[in-house]
């Protein structure tokens, strides 16, 4: 018969070295050259964001590297583009028919600032091919 053992039973389970993919570490490094400004300005970018510039780097190439939209279209902008389109081809529209009021003006202004969002969206799904980007104009002024 053993002898029971003197030391009780581990409660923390032994250490279990997991077999590593080589993906896990980190084994190839990017070097660039940066001027004095881009450095500061990398390293006050890094610094804005809690981390160290390596660690800063790395994600922003990655973020960069996996953006899924490579062309982003900003939407604030293409609204406004689009108002501007619908105000100019209103205001022609109306100047070619007769001289424009200031209550016509007001009125086609009023339109292009509130078609704009409407207009940038619907542009916005055909370009990306999505259905309902055909919608039929609405009624203009």
């Amino acid at each position: 018969m053993s002898s029971p053992d003197p030391k009780p039973p581990s409660l923390i389970p032994p250490a279990v070295t997991a077999a590593r993919s080589p993906d896990t570490f980190r084994a190839k490094s990017i070097a660039t050259r940066l001027t004095e400004a881009e450095f500061a300005e990398v390293e006050e970018a890094a610094a804005r964001a809690g981390k160290k510039v390596g660690e800063w780097l790395r994600e922003a190439a990655l973020a960069h590297a996996n953006a899924k939209d490579k062309g982003e279209t900003d939407p604030i902008l293409l609204a406004e583009l689009m108002g501007i389109r619908a105000l100019i081809l209103n205001l022609f529209r109306e100047g070619s028919r007769n001289p424009i009021s200031d209550e016509s003006l007001r009125k086609i202004s009023a339109y292009s600032e509130s078609v704009k969002q409407q207009k940038a969206d619907e542009f916005l799904a055909k370009l990306r091919g999505k259905s309902g980007a055909a919608k039929p104009p609405e009624n203009e002024p």
